[in-house]
């Protein structure tokens, strides 16, 4: 049953890739079933498509927190993104580049991927380390701005995991 879970998705993502007709789904799912043969032991179709939901948490809550998420990122993306092209077009620098530490001891390392990724997605911001005892996570930001910036830097998260 796993195994035509996952050359379904793999014959959908061949025909998207390739050009969406009924030849080309057969042909990504005969490749699927040839390539998925070859893997010893393939994860549960909950475990691929659902890894991540707190115990005791409901689907539409889950998915409402991952909305809010994505929702926010598209906020940051688009305000930083006429914050950089501003100082850009303006003959003065306002950038203020600045290392700060975001505290990120309690985050598994799911958690602390997805973070650091949506960091370094955003125009200027970037992940740069996490120390070595894996409590902060060392962040280089052009606009530092007002207020708390690690917190305002570790809200996505917060998001994730339906903290808001």
């Amino acid at each position: 049953m796993v195994l035509i879970f996952y050359s379904f998705l793999m014959a959908v993502t061949y025909a998207l890739l390739v050009g969406f007709s009924i030849p080309n789904l057969i042909i990504g799912y005969v490749l699927g079933i040839i390539i998925l043969s070859w893997i010893p032991q393939l994860p549960s179709a909950r475990a691929f498509l659902l890894p991540h939901i707190p115990s005791g948490k409901k689907l539409p809550g889950f998915f409402l927190d991952i909305g809010l998420f994505v929702w926010d990122f598209l906020v940051d993306l688009t305000i930083s993104n006429f914050q950089i092209a501003w100082d850009v077009l303006t003959p003065t620098d306002h950038f203020q580049p600045t290392l700060i530490q975001v505290p990120v001891g309690d985050l598994t390392k799911f958690e602390l991927m997805i973070l650091a990724s949506r960091i370094t997605l955003t125009p200027g911001t970037l992940s740069v380390d996490v120390t070595a005892d894996q409590q902060q996570l060392v962040v280089h930001v052009m606009y530092p701005g007002k207020g708390d910036i690690a917190k305002q830097l570790r809200k996505p998260i917060d998001l994730f995991k339906g903290k808001y």
